[in-house]
């Protein structure tokens, strides 16, 4: 049991990366935002007799995923990066929009609310888990052991340090005080552990609970958030949810039916699933491989059961997974992604030319260099007729104040994707 929660410890430190490991060579800088289509002038004469003889384009639906990479207490810089990135994504011209890692309820707060005016329809579940639930027992050891060998860290550097220098009072934690404890690792170990001693308001009280695939609730960090959501400027006509089966942090898919006047119904689910993590012990005795495929399972399913295989389907979010493209491209766990195009789904992007890669590691966030990365991040479609291109979105680099000193970075360790999606009216 104690070896256990042991793992279970050690996979805090990489909860939330969406990708680990691999070639650390990267991908060349791609163009930023794409601009958005200009509709034709109505009335010109060459126009009329122009939309006689073609089909008419009609207006875009613009979709984008974005993996916001605000893993408090695991990625660097994120109370630096938060607002400018909240800021940028705002300003992205999309009119649908799947993240993930917002983790934390401040920052999905302030998502909504820099979009309010331009995405107001919104999805997300609420955290599966809002009561303390620590003993006072539970939790001294682990406030004495941190404040003796941890003095003065914090966020990214704390985690590490208290599981190397305190792995033994992490094992003794019940299930419950390690949710609560790991839910906002902004804090240090004594405020979380006075947090946690008090009983919370639970915001889902009286909510049905969403669908879980592959049993019980066990440890989830972040209080059980799943970091994924969804943001649109259409209305959302039917909404719904899956939990999939995890390990350490909830892993979600949303489902919304949508129907925008440009591009008529649209099936659209959202999600993240769970990245290969090598190196990394898993608690179950598994492995992370293992967790993604019957992630992927139980996804398709679920596709199939909402939609009953028909109308127009997108799947999008950092789906951990993708093809190897020459030259810069590596492949990840590529025998998963061909189950995906197995069931019907494409990938317009990753068939572009142009295509590069999302989760790229010269990525400054990460401080690496080369020209490799990964392509995980995904707009995957299934059973629509028009025409659909993508183009990355929030690639560029920012400064930031880190300490006393200025420092360069990613707004996370993803890019964006951004397909728009036109259909012909004959």
């Amino acid at each position: 049991m104690r070896t256990a929660w042991l793992r279970r410890a050690t996979v805090l430190c990489a909860l939330a990366l969406s990708a680990c490991s691999g070639d650390k060579s990267r991908a060349r800088e791609s163009v930023g935002a794409p601009e958005g289509g200009v509709a034709p002038q109505a009335g010109a004469p060459e126009d009329t007799a122009r939309s006689s003889a073609e089909p008419k384009q009609a207006s875009p639906f613009r979709v984008a995923t974005y993996n916001g990479g605000l893993a408090m207490g695991v990625l660097k810089y994120v109370d630096e990066r938060a607002e400018p990135l909240i800021r940028a994504l705002a300003e992205q011209p999309v009119d649908l929009l799947c993240v993930q890692e917002f983790w934390l309820e401040e920052h999905w707060q302030q998502l909504v609310s820099a979009t309010s005016s331009t995405l107001p329809s919104t999805f997300r579940l609420p955290p599966g888990h809002e009561d303390g639930g620590c003993t006072q027992q539970e939790t001294d050891p682990l406030v004495a052991c941190a404040a003796k060998s941890c003095a003065g860290l914090t966020q990214h550097a704390l985690l590490p340090c208290l599981l190397q220098r305190c792995a033994a009072r992490l094992t003794s934690l019940s299930p419950d005080c390690f949710n609560c404890l790991s839910a906002n690792p902004r804090q240090g170990p004594d405020e979380l552990a006075r947090a946690c001693l008090r009983a919370r308001t639970n915001s889902a009280a009286g909510a049905r609970p969403p669908a879980r695939a592959g049993g019980a609730a066990a440890v989830e960090v972040y209080s059980g958030a799943s970091g994924t959501a969804v943001l649109t400027n259409a209305e959302i006509l039917e909404r719904d949810s899956l939990v999939l089966p995890s390990a350490i942090d909830r892993r979600a898919v949303l489902y919304t039916r949508l129907s925008p006047p440009s591009v008529g119904e649209l099936h659209v689910f959202c999600t993240h699933l769970t990245a290969s993590m090598e190196g990394v012990p898993h608690p179950r005795n598994t492995s992370w491989q293992k967790d993604q495929s019957a992630q992927i399972d139980a996804l398709l399913d679920y596709v199939d059961r909402k939609t009953g295989g028909r109308g127009a389907t997108l799947l999008l979010g950092d789906l951990n997974t993708g093809p190897a493209i020459a030259p810069s491209i590596s492949a990840r766990l590529p025998a998963h992604y061909d189950r995906l195009l197995a069931r019907g789904f494409v990938n317009p992007y990753a068939s572009q030319a142009d295509a590069k890669c999302t989760y790229c590691f010269d990525n400054p966030l990460d401080g690496g260099k080369g020209t490799r990365g990964l392509l995980i991040d995904h707009v995957l479609l299934r059973g629509f007729e028009g025409d659909a291109y993508g183009a990355q979105i929030m690639r560029s680099s920012l400064t930031i104040e880190a300490g006393k000193k200025k420092v360069k970075s990613g707004y996370s360790d993803h890019y964006g994707l951004l397909v728009t999606l036109s259909r012909r009216d004959s």
